[in-house]
């Protein structure tokens, strides 16, 4: 079974499991029951959304080659640790 990577993406985008409860409109604790324990594919996809990753993103997988590195945006220094995080780096790149 694959691993979740929820609580590293959200993490990663400078959010906190409540934030994101908030935005699923669900409380916290079940957020936080519903990752620990057997999460339905309709939750994970509402998840991905609010996260902005494609739901793929959402699992670690042993074969999916490794994004890790910082790109310097004009003044601004972007962490990239996905190909969500990448192609948001990109986007920002064109605007300058």
């Amino acid at each position: 079974m694959a691993k979740l990577r929820v609580k590293e993406i959200v993490k990663q985008r400078g959010l906190t499991l409540a934030k994101v409860a908030e935005m699923l409109d669900v409380h916290p604790v079940n957020l936080s029951t519903t990752l620990n324990g057997n999460p339905t594919i309709n939750t994970l996809s509402r998840i991905a959304e609010v996260l902005e990753v494609d739901f793929v993103e959402l699992f670690e997988r042993e074969d999916r080659p490794t994004i890790s590195g910082f790109v310097k945006l004009g003044t601004e220094v972007v962490e990239v640790s996905s190909v969500a995080d990448l192609e948001r780096a990109l986007d920002k790149a064109k605007g300058l």
